[in-house]
């Protein structure tokens, strides 16, 4: 294994992998850097790499320790359970505490390769290891209430538009639409405006937002763009977004624009099912009627089994996250 300085030598490193999580991608690192976070580089090999991820560097909350948290890995899709375990074996010396929450398609040879690491499913999933992926290489079959709202939205007269230049103005805007998201869902956590510029400025990074006839934004929609991959990353709407269709029309819009660039996968970024109220999230992304899926999901890696419980505890009633 072998830890990489710079951001750069990273990312062109990872240029060699056909399919790249948006977790691990140039754009989310600028985000998370926005955040002030701390990040850390590891590949297996710093010549021809078969596997690499970063992580952000977190303080424990009543400790004085770190946590490395990783979102993902990128890695040639041919990767045996034992090049993971490989992997994660010498990662496990690095740091005392490390969670991944990996948002790749399930492989059971991550699976076998990480748990002979040392690895171990989470005292209580926080992160939901499902989504629903679209087949752009053929019709997408969406249900009746999805088109009837597509409907609605084309006679609302609603503007859809990719924005390829971003400016203050818009994302202002979508920090404003997320906080009305925030209240309407209770959501526990901001889009900040500094961030999410880095964000959207990146390279491979696509933002579509939807307006109004009074070109009001109403509707806006993040992506991360890998080709022939395209994954969600943020989606926002009003309350007038609701009421017009504008959340199916900007998604059928988008799927419309990708289509027509010869993408063939677009990543919904989970789903929530669940007797949760997040659970209208999942209704409203499965009447796309898309292929559901697993991610390889969330795996801990504690030395002190007494501080994972504490952390456990400290997710469950502190941040009041919601289990899965």
């Amino acid at each position: 294994m072998k830890e990489i300085l710079e951001a750069d030598c990273f990312f062109q490193l990872q240029e060699k992998f056909s399919r790249i999580p948006f977790t691990q991608s140039q754009g989310w690192y600028n985000y998370m850097k926005g955040r002030g976070k701390e990040v850390i580089f590891y590949v297996d090999n710093d010549q021809d790499p078969k596997i690499g991820c970063w992580g952000t560097l977190q303080k424990i909350p009543f400790s004085k320790r770190k946590i490395l948290l990783i979102g993902a890995e990128t890695y040639s899709p041919d990767l045996t359970e034992m090049e993971f375990k490989s992997f994660y074996s010498e990662l496990a010396t690095t740091h005392d505490s490390i969670e991944v929450n990996s948002s790749n398609p399930y492989d059971i040879e991550f699976e076998i390769g990480i748990r002979r690491a040392g690895f171990k499913r989470p005292m209580g999933i926080f992160a939901c290891p499902l989504t629903i992926e679209i087949d752009l290489s053929q019709d997408v079959n969406v249900n009746q209430n999805w088109k009837r709202n597509v409907k609605k939205g084309t006679r609302a007269g609603l503007i859809f538009e990719e924005i390829t230049s971003i400016q203050p103005t818009e994302i202002k805007a979508i920090v404003s639409l997320f906080k009305e998201l925030k209240e309407l869902k209770g959501l526990n956590f901001e889009l900040e405006e500094i961030s999410l510029s880095r964000l959207l400025k990146s390279e491979g990074i696509r933002t579509f937002i939807v307006y109004d006839q009074a070109n009001n934004p109403i509707s806006a929609s993040i992506n991360h763009g890998n080709h022939p991959y395209c994954t969600n990353i943020f989606s926002v709407n009003s309350q007038t977004a609701r009421e017009c269709g504008a959340a199916f029309f900007i998604l059928d819009s988008i799927f419309e624009k990708l289509k027509s660039e010869k993408f063939l996968y677009f990543d919904f970024a989970r789903i929530p099912p669940s007797d949760h109220a997040t659970d209208s999230v999942y209704v409203f992304k499965n009447s796309s009627r898309g292929k559901k899926l697993q991610y390889n999901g969330e795996w801990t890696y504690y030395k002190n089994e007494k501080l994972e419980l504490a952390v456990f505890l400290y997710k469950c009633f502190k941040t009041k996250k919601q289990r899965y």
